[in-house]
């Protein structure tokens, strides 16, 4: 059934995919709040059914990442990450160094997080080593979504299946069903971006610019605690879901508590603030409402047919996790498909995991820490990747990947 929400779904996706053509002040979060003003002002959706549609946990959860992101900038944390990293004694030790810690990041703050860390960093080296910035933040976007696959934590999808599942042990589960391929891809994505970053950047490749120094602030202290509070709180919440259902907090609250030593104590509180990264909060409050007018017209189940009643078997959960995600971002994917889903085994949950993950290695809008990255990289004042350079780079990554987490899974479920 084709209906006027599928029909603006797929004009956005269009659009974004051809955005360099277009005036060089049109940005993603632009194209995606269009779309949803025109599904609310051809009534397919109603105001109190689109504010229904957002997930404002994952909203909240975003703020505190932004702000938190944005104070541990300010203490020259990523300066000092930068020169470290940059001070290896060879580039390919860098660079992996580089993939290591933004994928290690991934797994522990989320991949949100590490994308809004490791944009800084990654600009930094692409000047002090004169490696190419786009192939280094496309990179940075592999190593991020590989990373976070891994942990109950690494993601907001992950959180969300980690709570659905109930498992009794969260962070072993993942780490016995998907720490295998993870390690793998991560190896791959290193051995093929790095020809890529060390060629040295090309004319329409540059760094614009020095990037902005960290403002001062004599407090450091409360951007570290709101970081090591974050680490405690979503692991926390994790294991308290399964164990404690009663205790638990959602990860959007979690998230704004661990921000909040840097309101109430940082000198800076007035311009971190300010500096939350609302352009991209837009975009995700726009794509929750496309989403959400996308399944009240049904086109969804119309697709679907009778794959409904398949949804529990781990291939068609693959198939259907990793095309609907290119259309419509894997965290709202995963949260219908939980939503659509009947019963919760283990090995099906983590096919969706590691494949829903997996799929935001496709295109821009595959995956939220894509979009965070081109966003903080314009941000910075610089020209990120394309649509259609992401795609081209990350293509092998996508379908090595991919293809050994599907074996992995597929193997350890008929064992």
């Amino acid at each position: 059934m084709i209906s006027v929400s599928l029909i603006v779904s797929c004009v956005i996706f269009l659009l974004i995919a051809v955005r360099q053509w277009l005036p060089r002040s049109v940005r993603i979060w632009h194209i995606m709040a269009a779309g949803a003003v025109v599904l609310l002002l051809l009534s397919e959706i109603s105001p109190k059914a689109a504010f229904e549609a957002i997930d404002w946990n994952v909203i909240a959860y975003l703020i505190g990442v932004f702000a938190i992101g944005s104070a541990l900038y300010d203490t020259g944390i990523s300066h000092a990450i930068g020169a470290r990293i940059s001070g290896a004694n060879h580039p390919e030790l860098s660079f992996l160094i580089f993939i290591l810690a933004v994928a290690l990041c991934s797994a522990v703050l989320t991949n949100d997080a590490a994308a809004v860390i490791g944009t800084p960093i990654a600009l930094m080296l692409a000047r002090a080593l004169n490696w190419s910035p786009i192939a280094l933040l496309i990179a940075l976007c592999a190593a991020v979504t590989v990373g976070s696959m891994v942990s109950p934590v690494g993601n907001p999808q992950n959180i969300l299946i980690a709570t659905a599942g109930h498992f009794d042990n969260p962070v072993g589960t993942f780490a016995l069903w998907l720490s295998v391929p993870t390690l793998a891809s991560l190896a791959f994505v290193f051995f093929w971006m790095r020809r890529g970053v060390h060629n040295g950047p090309s004319d329409g490749d540059v760094v614009d610019g020095d990037l902005p120094l960290p403002h001062s602030d004599p407090r450091t202290w409360p951007a570290y605690l709101a970081t090591g509070l974050l680490v405690v709180l979503i692991g926390a919440d994790s294991f308290l879901d399964s164990t404690a259902p009663a205790f638990s907090v959602p990860f959007g609250i979690a998230s704004l508590i661990a921000a909040a030593p840097i309101f109430l104590f940082s000198n800076r509180r007035v311009q971190t603030f300010r500096e939350i990264d609302w352009p991209t909060l837009a975009f995700f409050v726009a794509m929750f409402i496309v989403t959400g007018s996308l399944l009240q017209s049904g086109s969804l189940q119309a697709l679907l047919g009778s794959l409904q009643s398949r949804l529990s078997e781990p291939p068609v959960t693959a198939m259907i996790s990793f095309w609907a995600s290119q259309l419509f971002s894997n965290v709202p994917v995963v949260d219908i498909y939980l939503k659509l889903l009947h019963q919760s085994d283990i090995p099906n949950l983590m096919m969706l995991a590691g494949i829903s993950t997996l799929a935001g290695n496709l295109f821009i809008i595959s995956a939220a820490s894509n979009v965070i990255v081109v966003q903080q990289a314009e941000k910075f004042g610089q020209s990120p990747f394309t649509f259609w350079q992401f795609t081209f780079a990350v293509l092998p990554i996508t379908v090595v990947s991919t293809g050994l987490t599907y074996g992995w899974i597929t193997w350890m479920n008929a064992g």
